[in-house]
């Protein structure tokens, strides 16, 4: 069963929820660049906007150039939940008050269901350096 799941996992996306997400995934992105100008966080604007840019990028290329945005995707959201974490360890607490707010529990959470995948992928692809597989 294992190794169904393996396959059917390393098989990605279908060509259609390749460009839904990013059809969606780009135009976010382009979004997020028009309205960072006037933005008083147009540095984290501008942030999401390249990694929804990423995320659409990945989407419409193939082989190691895919591996390669899919494994800076996946270790950008796992540098990110480790700074996300890190910072709720600091001064955030340990239990939310609600499931919204951040605290140490959903960085964990956010950590465990985002960041270890990522970093999964992009330790396994190996940012498309890896000989023998060209997807």
């Amino acid at each position: 069963m294992y190794e169904a799941a393996e396959e059917q996992i390393t098989k990605g996306l279908s060509p259609a929820a390749r460009f839904l997400l990013g059809t969606v995934a780009g135009l976010f992105g382009l979004l997020m660049l028009a309205i960072a100008p006037g933005n008083p966080h147009a540095f984290f604007a501008a942030l999401f906007a390249l990694f929804c840019l990423l995320i659409s990028l990945a989407c419409f290329t193939r082989g190691r150039a895919r591996q390669f945005l899919g494994s800076l995707i996946g270790g950008i959201l796992f540098l990110g939940s480790l700074v996300y974490l890190c910072a709720e360890l600091t001064g955030g607490p340990w239990f939310p008050g609600s499931r919204a707010e951040p605290s140490v529990t959903n960085a964990v959470v956010f950590l465990l269901a985002f960041g270890v995948p990522g970093m999964a992928y992009a330790l396994k692809a190996r940012f498309g350096l890896k000989t023998g597989s060209n997807e």
